[in-house]
């Protein structure tokens, strides 16, 4: 339980964001599409755009931050065992790390530092310093470190096989991204197509079927006269964000390994597709009117 309120507690901003999403989504699904029909449809959008866009950035950019603190980490063990080779007793050697520039890792190595010098045993301050880090490979390699140190293992040795093992998995990570490139261009190209079938209903179909009538706006010649172009064009804007959303969550996963790491791809799908939707959808072709 107080792991899960941890958790809730680290994403709160995001869910700040989802909930007032969430809730003019409710508010206007109840309320004031009935009241505002006009309006009823920029409403949904802006809904999903106030619960994804902010949520989605934040999000990315804390998946942006453990990806550097894992790059980092892996140039401070490698700094750290090059330190004690040379024959540096280890609060020296953090003493030492502690005034090289690691990035976002720096706070964390210079608080490990402090805790070394100030007599808490090496143990706990590893253990801390993992816990404030927060990732779970820092926090793997931590628990071999002072598995090693248990069993009077020469630390050295330890560290330099964590780092060699930090590099092959990042390695694969790379080769991994690289291998998937190409199916990441097919999910773009799949994205794409998709919107341009949608702007050749928009366009083509959807004018020809609904033959224009004074001061009214398009009906579809159906059986069911609530149908009607502007519905389509809801349902085409929903489609879009929808599909846009979760084919780069995929694109993410794929690539990186991570859903996180999707949401750049899931907005930039979003974006686009909604912004030549918005262009071409002023566009009405009757195909059969040019016969």
């Amino acid at each position: 339980m107080v792991e899960w309120l941890q958790g809730a507690h680290e994403y709160i901003h995001e869910l700040v964001f989802v909930c007032a999403g969430t809730a003019l989504f409710a508010a206007n699904f109840l309320y004031l599409a009935n009241q505002l029909p006009g309006i009823g449809p920029a409403l949904n959008i802006l809904s999903l755009i106030i619960a994804a866009t902010p949520s989605g950035l934040l999000l990315y950019y804390k998946y942006r931050i453990r990806k550097e603190l894992e790059r980092q980490f892996l140039i401070f063990i490698g700094d750290l065992t090059d330190s004690i080779d040379t024959g540096m007793t280890l609060p020296k050697a953090l003493e030492y790390c502690g005034k090289r520039d690691y990035g976002a890792l720096n706070r964390h190595v210079n608080e490990l530092a402090s805790q070394v010098n100030w007599g808490i045993p090496f143990k706990k301050a590893l253990r801390n310093f993992s816990s404030t880090v927060g990732i779970k490979t820092v926090k793997r390699a931590v628990e071999t470190i002072i598995e090693a140190y248990k069993v009077g293992g020469k630390i050295s040795d330890t560290l330099r096989a964590i780092s060699v093992s930090l590099v092959t998995i990042e390695k694969i990570k790379r080769e991994r991204t690289a291998s998937v490139r190409g199916q990441m261009m097919t999910t773009y190209m799949i994205f794409f197509v998709f919107i341009f079938i949608l702007v050749a209903l928009q366009v083509f179909l959807i004018p020809a079927l609904t033959p224009p009538e004074e001061g009214a706006s398009y009906t579809l010649v159906t059986d069911s006269p609530g149908l009607s172009a502007e519905l389509f064009n809801q349902s085409f804007v929903y489609f879009i964000v929808i599909q846009g959303f979760f084919s780069g969550l995929v694109t993410g996963k794929m690539s990186e390994g991570s859903v996180f790491a999707g949401l750049k791809h899931a907005i930039i799908f979003m974006i686009i597709g909604l912004s030549i939707f918005s262009v071409t959808s002023s566009i009405k072709i009757d195909v059969f009117s040019l016969m």
